[in-house]
């Protein structure tokens, strides 16, 4: 299979144009047309046809742009492992973790790990939850720590996982607020004005899910951030409702700086997972920064 010339049609049908697939790929553009013709005589198929004065991807071409995508992801990534190997003769540990591991969890065990393996660099990124598992089935990371998204997931197969912590999710507000430490139905909840964090977040995810499942609407999501502190924040200056893990909202209800609101008939478990491809031979570090992990669970978060 010709990668290469599999790479020249990706990018054309990604930009929809031979023109900018050439500015791209520094590719002349008679060069690009010839190699997609000759693969495509070679193959007996199609994947672009002229329509008017542009090109129209085929059927089979459509098919063929996801799994070019990861194809070109993986690559891309075996790239980056090798100049790892060289770069970092010792190891690097590539963690993702969503906000909350990233700004609560990470930090300690990067440190503690770092006291026993100082010369193996330790990269930690901050996505939300299914961006994280996104960066370890695409090889971005070695290791994802994530809220559960309470839905499964198109790759599940390729990894695995184990649970860290068990909460739920609650819906909180300020102390001022009408529904501050009230009783309410789940359809007077979901008709406030929501303060959210982006898509592909756990929280947001599982709010979704709830809505669809109690057939209301979903709530308006008047301010979006991209950070649980940010979201907070909103939420105690007055304006709004969250949908939070206990683990972040229970210390503030105790220094009285938030509210939980009782939505009756609703319980939401939240469980923070640790997840590592399947069948794979894991670095010895990697390995060792599991078994950190799991010795060093607090009980008291904050």
């Amino acid at each position: 299979m010709n990668l290469h010339v599999l790479r020249l049609f990706y990018y054309v049908a990604l930009t929809g144009s031979v023109t900018k697939a050439s500015e791209i790929l520094h590719i002349s553009q008679p060069a690009i047309s010839a190699q997609i013709r000759k693969f495509e005589n070679d193959n007996d198929i199609q994947l672009l046809k002229i329509q008017g004065r542009g090109l129209m991807v085929t059927p089979l071409g459509s098919k063929l742009i996801k799994p070019l995508e990861k194809l070109f992801l993986i690559e891309d990534q075996v790239r980056l492992l090798i100049e790892d190997h060289h770069n970092y003769p010792e190891g690097k540990l590539r963690i993702a973790g969503n906000y909350f591991a990233t700004s609560l969890l990470i930090p300690k065990w990067a440190s503690l790990f770092k006291q026993k393996f100082s010369a193996v660099e330790v990269h930690i990124t901050t996505v939300n939850s299914h961006d994280a598992i996104e960066k370890l089935i695409n090889f971005e990371a070695d290791i994802a720590i994530y809220s559960d998204i309470g839905m499964p997931f198109t790759d599940s197969d390729l990894f695995e996982s184990k649970e860290l912590y068990r909460g739920e999710y609650m819906f909180v507000v300020a102390p001022g607020h009408k529904y501050a430490l009230q009783k309410v139905s789940f359809k007077e909840i979901a008709s406030e004005p929501f303060i959210m964090r982006e898509e592909g977040s756990a929280a947001r995810e599982r709010l979704f899910q709830l809505c669809q499942e109690q057939q209301v609407a979903l709530p308006r999501i008047e301010l979006q951030f991209s950070g649980v502190n940010e979201t907070i924040h909103a939420v105690r200056a007055g304006y709004g409702v969250s949908f939070v893990s206990s683990l972040v909202a229970e210390p503030l209800f105790e220094q009285g700086v938030l509210a939980r609101v009782d939505v009756q008939g609703i319980y939401s478990a939240n469980s923070i997972l640790l997840g590592t491809r399947k069948k794979e031979h894991q670095e010895m570090y990697v390995n060792d920064f599991i078994s950190l992990v799991v010795n060093n669970l607090d009980t008291n978060l904050y």
